[in-house]
């Protein structure tokens, strides 16, 4: 029953009839289902069954004290509006890590659960190219049109809610292509290879939809990534991703063109970043608050990193990296340890990639889509454990807290050199 109502949370998060259906118009779906897939989940883990049990991940932790700090950033400025209103924001993307996690108990879900994912995706593209072509699309939703800083004007497709922002959509597609590079290049049945690349090419035409730079900005990094860990070798999977990012240059959207550091946008994006470096050197520890960026500066701080240095200080960016670390950390022992799992594995992991990357020229950091990953690698890696390969039980010890927060020094240190190298 859990997985039923899995499915049927799945739908109503990229779907979303609750947001274009008068029939579920303003009715919390995603709450209900989720709630009711982890009720359900907690009735199946206290039977016999091996495969039923809750899973463990360093990740669940992780997630706990992200929204701790979270709910901290205001509760230090004695905002205890912004709290509830931060709980009230973040909640839904709280349940559906631990969802997600949980309900992908067994290789079998695994397996079922990024292929719903990926079909769904398929759906919003099919509705993408019926938008571009009517100027409306299922929901009724009017393109995104923008001009193109020549005189023209550029129309991008959307869908509704979470991905009424095109970035948003297009990264989504970048998460499915991420799922399917390694069954096109592996040594598998050839119909599913076939498969699996003309679902890439279906995707890949979406992000070129949606007309949007983080998105080609994300595939080109998903695809350099892939072929240098498929092949092992650097220089020639740097060949072979920068053919990639090649073709996504000469045949992508036309605003790739407009991609430039001496351009007026990247300029004023600049300023955001060292707006958001003062923030947080005015408030170190828990940050300005979540959501409060925009009460000080503009506009958002166009970076996913800055923007939570900013918001929730060094301990909600310590947080956020140790989860991508720690997933990335577990994805690369089951690849190299796991045959079975391993092509799901490097799906992850490119996708992962691909979102960290776009996540440098986006503020993108409360979105659900890293932390279904973060939630789909956890799975991944306990999966693994379990089953037959106990050398891929991973912790968090004192090595990794050293490295995250180095890895939290560089990527401040990063943003400051950019911001004096203009």
């Amino acid at each position: 029953m859990s997985f039923f109502t899995f499915f049927l949370y799945l739908v109503c998060v990229f779907i979303r009839p609750q947001d274009w259906m008068p029939a579920f118009s303003g009715k919390p779906l995603i709450n209900i289902l989720g709630i009711a897939t982890i009720i359900f989940l907690i009735f199946e883990s206290s039977g016999k069954s091996e495969g039923r049990r809750m899973v463990k991940a360093p990740q669940t932790w992780m997630m706990l004290c992200f929204f701790l700090t979270i709910l901290m950033s205001h509760v230090t400025h004695m905002y205890f509006w912004g709290m509830q209103d931060s709980f009230a924001k973040f909640f839904p993307t709280f349940i559906l890590f631990f969802v997600i996690l949980n309900a992908i108990n067994t290789e079998r879900r695994l397996k079922a659960t990024i292929t719903i994912i990926t079909l769904i995706m398929g759906l919003l593209v099919m509705q993408g190219i019926y938008q571009m072509h009517n100027g409306f699309g299922w929901a009724g939703q009017v393109l995104t049109t923008q001009g193109d800083g020549q005189g023209g004007i550029i129309s991008r497709i959307n869908w509704v809610g979470i991905f009424g922002d095109p970035n948003d959509l297009a990264l989504t597609f970048v998460i499915g292509i991420g799922f399917l590079l390694p069954f096109v290049f592996s040594n598998i049945n050839i119909l599913t290879r076939l498969l699996s690349a003309a679902f890439v090419a279906y995707l890949g035409y979406g992000i070129f939809l949606t007309n949007s730079r983080g998105g080609q900005i994300a595939l080109m990094a998903a695809a350099g990534y892939f072929f240098i860990r498929k092949t092992k070798r650097f220089v020639l999977g740097g060949i072979l991703g920068g053919a990639a990012a090649a073709a996504v240059l000469v045949f992508g959207p036309s605003r790739m063109s407009a991609l430039s550091s001496s351009e007026d946008s990247a300029a004023a994006r600049l300023d955001l970043w060292y707006g958001g470096l003062q923030l947080f050197k005015s408030n170190p520890i828990f940050g300005r608050g979540f959501g409060m960026f925009m009460e000080d500066l503009p506009q958002t701080a166009h970076n996913s990193y800055v923007l939570a240095v900013a918001e929730l200080g060094f301990v909600g960016l310590f947080l956020w990296i140790a989860m991508i670390y720690i997933s990335m950390k577990g994805l690369l022992m089951v690849q190299n340890k796991n045959k079975d799992l391993a092509n799901y594995a490097l799906g992850i992991q490119t996708a992962l990639f691909g979102f960290c990357v776009a996540a440098f020229f986006l503020s993108r950091t409360y979105v659900i889509l890293p932390y279904m990953l973060f939630a789909m690698a956890g799975s991944l890696v306990w999966l693994s454990a379990k089953s037959d390969d106990k050398s891929t039980q991973i912790a968090f010890d004192g090595k990794d807290v050293r490295n995250v927060f180095l890895l939290s020094v560089a990527v401040i240190l990063a943003v400051v050199f950019m911001i004096r190298g203009r």
